[in-house]
């Protein structure tokens, strides 16, 4: 990636400097400002458009707009007014994305709100809460610690949830090589549980507290607290616990 050409300059206090044809920055703490690396602490607002190395940031801190980095790193609150490009970010704290987030890796704890699609090409991690108002699609790893909120579909290699205590849902369904859905060991009185359409596990299906329409696998395993209101396929094997309903009995697909 070819790097936004903006001088390099530190703040130290309160104090703001402008880049010619994208905005201000404004901090108020201290800040590093080059090509290659932006960083900053206490409070921070950023033009939006820069393709920089790193953002690495701590406290409060906004873009104004979309951003295009190698990494991000936000630790606090920190709300990105655009789409997100990146290699790799990691954040804990508050993250709130208004357009989509697209990248290689992206692992993330606390809250983290994404307007529109989540395109993670590897490995999506999060633990804490997740919103995405779009989809999320990936070639490797999805997988989710606590409670989520997924309004499009899901599609990776493998998905994963441990279901927090409040409800989570995946609106459009979800579709991986293997699904493995179960609760957080408990430490609360009320388990979690996913709420969902469709779900395809091309080799395998491992589901708990789950309630859906179809669920279709190669081995597929029901435990306790399932609801199935439509079909149940297979290829290789299914195992079902009598504490789940299931509307119709399991079917082999030949």
């Amino acid at each position: 990636m070819e790097y936004s050409d903006i001088p390099a300059t530190k703040i130290r206090g309160s104090g703001r400097i402008t880049l010619q044809g994208f905005g201000t920055v404004k901090v108020s703490g201290s800040g590093n400002i080059s090509p290659e690396r932006i960083s900053t602490s206490g409070s921070s607002t950023l033009p939006g458009g820069l393709h920089v190395g790193e953002l690495k940031t701590s406290g409060s801190a906004r873009v104004e707009g979309e951003i295009h980095t190698d990494r991000i790193e936000f630790s606090g609150s920190a709300s990105i007014d655009g789409d997100a490009h990146f290699d790799h970010l990691r954040k804990s704290g508050s993250l709130s994305v208004e357009g989509g987030a697209y990248g290689n890796t992206m692992r993330v704890s606390g809250s983290t709100t994404i307007r529109g699609d989540a395109e993670i090409a590897d490995e999506l991690r999060s633990s804490g809460s997740i919103r995405v108002e779009g989809g999320v699609e990936s070639k490797g790893v999805v997988e989710l610690r606590g409670v989520f909120k997924v309004r499009g579909r899901i599609k990776a290699r493998h998905f994963e949830a441990r279901l927090g205590k409040d409800l989570s849902v995946a609106e459009e369904g979800i579709e991986a090589d293997a699904v493995d859905v179960e609760p957080l060991p408990r430490d609360w009185d009320r388990e979690g549980e996913l709420r969902t359409k469709d779900i395809v596990g091309v080799r395998e299906v491992t589901l708990e507290n789950v309630e859906c329409e179809n669920v279709r696998g190669g081995r597929v395993v029901i435990r306790g607290g399932c609801r199935v209101n439509g079909k149940v396929e297979y290829t290789d094997s299914i195992e079902v616990s009598p504490n789940s309903y299931l509307a119709q009995e399991p079917g082999k697909i030949v």
